[in-house]
């Protein structure tokens, strides 16, 4: 069994699963009970206890006290019982949210290595308050904040000098947190680090921007 060890909560583990897409059993624990939370590419797809069943259970879950969790990779749920959208279930339940502005520690994601490239084209993002205006990522690297030097400019007192780092990788557009004050999140949810797709929103504080994509 692998333990995610680093990680001072169960929700955070339920949400680098949510962003990772990784396949396998979240085990969690305590002197009471053990519940088996089966999940692949961001779903729960199955889960096992002796209290409850179906969503009731992965509710359940959150609540448990005292509760150890590890991760079984590859593990797979003997029947399909469930078909629960992680990312979601975390926005709408807000369980991701913290005293520390919901943030997460940084969670390491090992290089799918089935991935195909990316198509190209250049990614942008619309601002919900300016849907007219466009702010393009046009370097491998960029540093998105309020400073004028960044390489993605937005102004808003949300935003910090340099608040978050946008990487263009094969695999897709990586985030990264830069300790900002007001933290960066994707579709609701804290992120310290991970992948965000076309279509998917970037909160950095209460600022929102949509990800597109231009072809090429």
């Amino acid at each position: 069994m692998s333990f995610y060890q680093m990680m001072p909560s169960f929700t955070e583990a339920f949400s680098r699963l949510a962003q990772t897409r990784e396949k396998g059993c979240l085990m969690v624990y305590n002197a009471q009970e053990a519940v088996h939370l089966f999940v692949q590419n961001g779903t729960v797809v199955g889960a096992t206890g002796e209290k409850q069943e179906g969503e009731a259970l992965v509710e359940h879950v959150f609540q448990m006290k005292g509760a150890s969790y590890g991760w079984m990779p590859g593990a797979e749920s003997p029947k399909k019982t469930l078909d629960l959208d992680m990312q979601e279930y975390l926005h709408n339940h807000a369980t991701s949210r913290d005293s520390r502005f919901g943030k997460t520690i940084r969670m390491p994601m090992a290089p799918d290595r089935t991935q195909k490239k990316t198509e190209g084209g250049i990614y942008f993002f619309i601002p919900e308050e300016s849907p007219t205006f466009k702010l393009k990522v046009k370097k491998a690297t960029n540093v998105v904040g309020r400073e004028g030097t960044c390489d993605v400019y937005v102004e808003s007192d949300q935003v910090s000098r340099k608040h978050c780092l946008l990487q263009v990788t094969e695999r897709g557009l990586l985030v990264r947190d830069l300790e900002s004050t007001n933290g960066t999140f994707v579709n609701g949810i804290p992120m310290t680090e991970g992948y965000i797709n076309v279509g998917d929103r970037l909160s950095l504080g209460t600022y929102v921007l949509m990800l597109h994509r231009e072809k090429t």
